[in-house]
């Protein structure tokens, strides 16, 4: 695609942006007989959605065919908005072959919600058979998620235990756990990277049986319930929310109970529980069965952890409770962005937006609640410290 190509392109969605509709389809039609089977399909596409905005439906629905007709790589697009069209008039038959020409041309990482569409259609018009085969597609698709920054933390945390628990001297823990676990005297003098690193610890503090049964019984609940949530929020989300959530646990620690010692990823854990727990109920997604059974009984296992969170003594309750928050709060304000709505499978063009546009607004949305949520257990953090401060000052 060329520059010149590119800047039309750009103008012709800024028209579109303002509502200046006749004269984006305008330059547009210049475009559709341009070399470039890219630019061509991306200006069918465009066109499409100016006629969709001006209810000319039939009129949208032939912008999309010609742009699947063009080749292009935007070419599935062009299909899978004549499927969603089709399905807006009626034409479930007819929009079930669309989908499968879309699922034909489309990215890899776009094929299992295709096959979602396909499957719920199939359903729809009688085709059980085949409807359960699209949904095995579909779950082999979302099943293929390589979870790498739960490996990962999982790994982290095994090696630190065996790293500390090596070198440990009696109850204490190693040299790892000195340096590392969570207390507010520690935090006041400025050591500030206990609030996180606390979470990677499970040295033998009370004796090497509870040792391994904590780490064992963490690690456990993090394989299973980590790729839930990794492949919803993506890898780079998922740490942060992770990182956020193993946070909110050690400021309430230092908060509520500054005397106590606390480390282990617990915190961070019951906060995956927490926003599993929260995205289940306030999001419709579309999940593999493996997910969806997973995140279906987040109710009943929050109310078991929580009673033997407090029932049990020696568990650090602030760690677990300020996890939980954290969490809930990001599933309740940050939509993933990796799952699939029932609700969005059919939307509009013009609800759907221009997709760069969408992906960026969803982004710094989620960045927003983020940071948000950093600054308030910054200051927290930074509350509890100063207390002590003015207490050795009187």
């Amino acid at each position: 695609m060329t520059d010149e190509a590119r800047l039309r392109l750009a103008e012709s969605r800024r028209l579109l942006d303002t509502g200046d509709v006749d004269q984006a389809t305008t330059l547009l039609n210049q475009l559709t007989r341009h070399p470039d089977r890219d630019v061509a399909g991306e200006a069918w596409l465009l066109i499409g959605t100016a006629r969709y905005r001006t209810d000319d439906e039939a009129g949208a629905l032939a912008a999309w065919q010609e742009a699947a007709n063009a080749g292009g790589s935007n070419a599935w697009l062009g299909s899978r908005r004549v499927a969603e069209q089709l399905v807006r008039d009626g034409k479930l038959e007819d929009s079930i072959a669309a989908y499968r020409e879309a699922d034909r041309r489309a990215p890899p990482d776009e094929r299992g919600a295709i096959a979602n569409r396909i499957a719920w259609l199939l359903k729809e018009t009688g085709h059980d058979f085949a409807s359960r085969r699209q949904f095995n597609r579909a779950r082999g698709a979302y099943g293929s998620y390589a979870a790498y920054v739960t490996w990962g933390l999982i790994a982290i945390c095994v090696g630190v235990y065996v790293i500390d628990t090596a070198l440990a001297r009696g109850d204490s823990g190693g040299p790892l756990t000195q340096a590392w676990i969570l207390f507010q005297p520690y935090v006041a003098k400025g050591e500030w990277w206990r609030l996180i690193t606390h979470a990677f610890l499970h040295a033998p503090l009370a004796g090497g049986g509870f040792s391994i049964l904590h780490i064992l019984f963490n690690m456990y609940a993090l394989y299973l319930f980590g790729p839930v949530i990794e492949e919803l929020y993506g890898h780079v989300e998922y740490l942060a929310i992770y990182l956020l959530c193993a946070l909110g646990g050690g400021v309430l620690t230092i908060v509520a109970m500054p005397g106590s010692p606390v480390l282990g990823a617990s915190g961070a854990i019951f906060g995956l529980f927490g926003m599993g727990f929260t995205v289940w109920r306030r999001r419709h997604l579309v999940l593999s069965p493996r997910s969806r059974m997973i995140l279906s009984q987040m109710g009943p296992l929050l109310v078991i952890n929580l009673v033997f969170t407090f029932a049990v003594p020696g568990i650090s309750w602030t760690g677990h409770i300020g996890g939980l928050l954290v969490g809930a709060a990001i599933g309740l304000l940050a939509a993933p962005s990796g799952g699939t709505t029932l609700a969005g499978m059919w939307t509009t063009p013009q609800t759907r937006g221009l997709p760069t546009g969408e992906r960026t607004a969803g982004v710094v949305g989620r960045a927003a609640v983020y940071v948000g949520i950093l600054l308030v257990l910054v200051a927290g953090a930074a509350w509890s410290v100063n207390q002590v401060q003015v207490g050795f000052l009187r």
